[in-house]
């Protein structure tokens, strides 16, 4: 019996993979102190939900090129978690979040 050739991208694999590189970063004290677990969920739903996140769930001809997309997409959203947790350590964002 032949398996589908065809593969999707996985989300939880894209979730897992976007962790990972957050905590390595954070390891080698390029990140943030504290993983934020519910931000990461947050930024990954967002992700997913949008027009260009729904896009890219369809076929591919091999597990290697939705591994690719995976991978594009982790990186994605390491780098928005990463620059989100920066902006909210800077003084003035800080000053403005205590005025709401």
């Amino acid at each position: 019996m032949e398996l589908a050739s065809d593969s999707y991208p996985v989300r939880a694999f894209i979730r897992h993979k976007a962790k990972m590189r957050v905590l390595e970063a954070e390891s080698m004290g390029i990140g943030c102190l504290a993983f934020d677990e519910p931000l990461l969920q947050e930024l990954s739903t967002t992700l997913f939900q949008s027009e260009r996140g729904a896009a890219i769930f369809i076929a591919y001809p091999n597990r290697q090129a939705a591994e690719a997309i995976e991978d594009q997409f982790a990186l994605e959203l390491a780098e928005t978690y990463r620059y989100i947790k920066q902006r909210k350590m800077d003084t003035q964002v800080q000053r403005l979040n205590s005025l709401l």
